[in-house]
C-alpha cells in the first residue's frame, strides 16, 4: 500500500533539527494557513539541499503509514522564490524575523490564508528590496490586523496624537518607494501599535 502523498506550497517561516534524524519546518500556505511537517536528514552536512528561511517551496508530502494523521514528511521538493537578502543585513533579518514570529503565534487558526500569505510575501519581497524595515513592518501588522477583523483604523489610529495620526496615515498609505519619513517616528508608531494589540486583541505581537 503506497503512503498518501499530497503537494503543499508556502512560506518557509523556521526550521530546525528535530532530534530524531529530521528537520521540522514551519511553513506557512495561502491555502491551508500554518502547516508543521518534516524532512528527514541524510546527514549532518545535507543542509545545502534543505528550503532555507523565508524561501517560497513546493513541497511534495508523504505520510507514514504508522505517523498519524497529521504527521507528513517532505520527500521532494523545489524553491519557487528565494530571498538571500534577508540575510545580507541585520535589521533585514530581524523583521524578516519579527514577521514569521507574527504569523507562527497567530496565523494557526485563519478563516482565510490567502489573504495574510500575500501579505507575507508582499513584506518579505519589501524587506528584500532594501525598504525602511519599521515601514515595511508597521503596513504588514497593521493590514494583518486588518485581516482578522480588528478595529485597527477606528480605536487604534484614532487614539494617535494628531502629528502621530498623520505619520501613521502617510506611512501607511504612501507607497514605500514613495515614503519619506523619519525613521525614528515610525518605529515610535510602530511600537504603539504593536503595544495597542497586545492589550487590547488577541494577537500576540
Amino acid at each position: 500500500m503506497v503512503a498518501p502523498t499530497r503537494t503543499l506550497q508556502g512560506i518557509v517561516l523556521s526550521r530546525e533539527e528535530s532530534g530524531e534524524g529530521s528537520l521540522r519546518m514551519c511553513v506557512f500556505s495561502s491555502d491551508e494557513g500554518l502547516v508543521l511537517v518534516y524532512k528527514r536528514l541524510a546527514s549532518k552536512r545535507a543542509s545545502g539541499s534543505l528550503p532555507d528561511l523565508f524561501d517560497e517551496v513546493e513541497l511534495r508530502l508523504s505520510r507514514p503509514r504508522t505517523g498519524g494523521d497529521s504527521v507528513f514528511f517532505v520527500s521532494e521538493w523545489r524553491p519557487l522564490h528565494r530571498r538571500p537578502e534577508l540575510a545580507r543585513g541585520q535589521l533585514r533579518l530581524e523583521t524578516a524575523s519579527a514577521l514569521s514570529l507574527l504569523y507562527q503565534r497567530n496565523g494557526a487558526h485563519l478563516a482565510e490564508p490567502a489573504p495574510a500569505a500575500k501579505l507575507l510575501a508582499d513584506a518579505l519581497d519589501s524587506l528584500a528590496e532594501g525598504y525602511s524595515p519599521d515601514a515595511v513592518y508597521l503596513k504588514a501588522l497593521y493590514r494583518f490586523a486588518r485581516v482578522e477583523g480588528y478595529p485597527v483604523k477606528e480605536a487604534w489610529w484614532q487614539s494617535l496624537p494628531v502629528e502621530q495620526r498623520q505619520v501613521a496615515a502617510e506611512t501607511l498609505n504612501v507607497p514605500l518607494r514613495e515614503l519619506v519619513q523619519d525613521e525614528c517616528a515610525i518605529a515610535e508608531i510602530l511600537e504603539s501599535l504593536r503595544l495597542w494589540l497586545n492589550a487590547e486583541t488577541e494577537l500576540c505581537c
